[in-house]
């Protein structure tokens, strides 16, 4: 069990693998939201605060990266972590320089995904109690805070 329950955003179009990866999520103690795409996504993230989005790359009508965009728009904060069953370095690349911490290469075991959701989630969820409004403040105390748990 982890020290404290990190609230997880996961995004994934394929129902049956959403379901493994909140089910594993949830065993390890963390309490998941699961959408089927990005607009949903974006709507949870309007309705309540994450530690943490993990989510697919190849999803309609928005993609993965399109997603990632959108959220560093809203919460620059917030840590994406993204999966894909692709082996596709141009996208894996862009997807770092567009802001995810990481990226998962699917199929992936429970321990690979519960160590990557350790080490990037951030501790306090995106937009709770944050003492800073500019968004580069956000991000650098966000960063402080992760690597203050590692």
């Amino acid at each position: 069990m982890p020290e404290e329950a990190l609230k997880i955003l996961v995004v994934e179009d394929d129902a049956p693998l959403r379901d493994a990866v909140c089910l594993t999520l949830e065993v390890a103690g963390h309490e998941v939201v699961g959408v089927g795409d990005g607009p949903a996504a974006l709507a949870a993230v309007e309705k309540q605060a994450f530690n943490l989005v993990l989510s697919d790359l190849k999803m309609q009508p928005m993609d993965g990266l399109q997603l990632l965009a959108e959220l560093r728009q809203r919460l620059p904060q917030l840590p994406v972590l993204l999966m894909t069953a692709y082996g596709d370095v141009d996208k894996a690349v862009a997807a770092m320089r567009g802001g995810a911490c990481d990226f998962l290469m699917k199929p992936f075991e429970p321990e690979v995904l519960l160590e990557s959701v350790r080490r990037y989630a951030a501790v306090q969820p995106a937009g709770e109690d944050t003492i800073a409004e500019d968004p580069h403040t956000r991000n650098l105390l966000a960063l402080a805070a992760r690597v203050a748990e590692s």
